[in-house]
């Protein structure tokens, strides 16, 4: 049985069921009030390269780079380093992974106790940046 408006009570109910374009009309939502200078739906966007599959990778990797471009957050920087080295949701490349990773332990070392980094975090990062120098051939810099 059709509905006035042609569609069928099924279709309706599977509309309103259908998930994945609810999250999809959300995320463009968030995009839009992101575009527009809302930090918070900036971080709920890079958010997305933890709480949602290859498919978000490219607007979470979009929302990294604009929040890590700012300066303020170590973690978002290193979240860039991670996504440049994986190329999740940007093509790979190991020299804006490096550069990431630098720029994430070098606020992490300008924050002091202030960072959020815990020294395994830092560890980590150290360990990155040394095997992409030697990969890159950037050892003695």
């Amino acid at each position: 049985m059709l509905s006035s408006a042609g569609t069928s009570w099924w279709e309706r109910v599977k509309r309103f069921f259908d998930m994945s374009a609810r999250r999809r009309a959300l995320y463009q939502k968030w995009d839009e009030q992101a575009s527009n200078g809302d930090q918070d739906a900036r971080y709920k966007l890079l958010m997305l390269y933890y709480d949602e599959g290859p498919e978000y990778y490219p607007l979470a990797f979009k929302w990294t780079v604009a929040v890590a471009n700012q300066g303020e957050d170590c973690g978002v920087m290193l979240q860039a380093a991670e996504m440049y080295a994986a190329g999740h949701g940007v093509p790979q490349n190991d020299e804006k992974a490096l550069l990431w990773f630098e720029r994430a332990l070098s606020l992490h070392i300008m924050m002091g106790k202030d960072s959020p980094f815990s020294v395994d975090a830092a560890n980590y990062i150290q360990e990155q940046i040394q095997t992409l120098r030697r990969k890159l051939g950037k050892e003695n810099l």
